[in-house]
């Protein structure tokens, strides 16, 4: 996975550490650190919205393909869940979740959007020109996709939220 990581950055590609729900053709990133219900949010997806399913549930590869397309890989590393598809979707959106006692989201500034993604990458900073590789499509990926903020709880309205929220492309 590690040389993966330095390897793919080269080529526009990040590891990632998300979850990944796949929906109307898009697919969905859940970022946050672990224990934040990443996991938990797309199960609730793929309880409460319809036609949802997962892709990767902990390290999925979102690669730059040229100027518009952003497509998410699934990966041979999916955490504890197994879920290990071959599978390719473009992005809908991106989502950094936090636990909270209510459910709120709001669509992240460029700054924060751009915060969210490079502190969910697999990164190594002491390796200065893959660093800078993976800062460079980070950046791509940030001005190309949504990025929202969603404070929830882990219940259904919160999955409801998000979705409807997120999917208006």
């Amino acid at each position: 996975m590690i040389a993966f990581a330095f390897s793919a950055a080269y080529y526009d590609t990040l590891l990632m550490h998300s979850s990944v729900t796949i929906n109307d053709g898009y697919g969905y990133l859940f970022l946050g650190k672990s224990g934040t219900g990443k996991s938990t949010h797309s199960s609730l997806w793929r309880t409460y919205i319809q036609g949802s399913d997962l892709l990767n549930d902990d390290n999925p590869a979102v690669r730059v393909k040229g100027e518009n397309e952003i497509i998410v890989y699934g990966t041979p590393w999916s955490g504890k869940t197994p879920c290990y598809r071959n599978l390719q979707y473009p992005i809908g959106a991106f989502v950094r979740l936090e636990q909270h006692p209510q459910n709120i989201i709001a669509k992240e500034s460029p700054l924060k959007a751009f915060a969210s993604i490079i502190s969910s990458c697999s990164t190594m900073i002491w390796d200065k020109p893959s660093y800078a590789h993976i800062m460079h499509t980070a950046e791509a990926v940030a001005k190309k996709i949504a990025v929202y903020y969603l404070k929830c709880r882990a219940d259904e309205e919160a999955a409801k939220l998000s979705y409807q929220t997120i999917s208006k492309h």
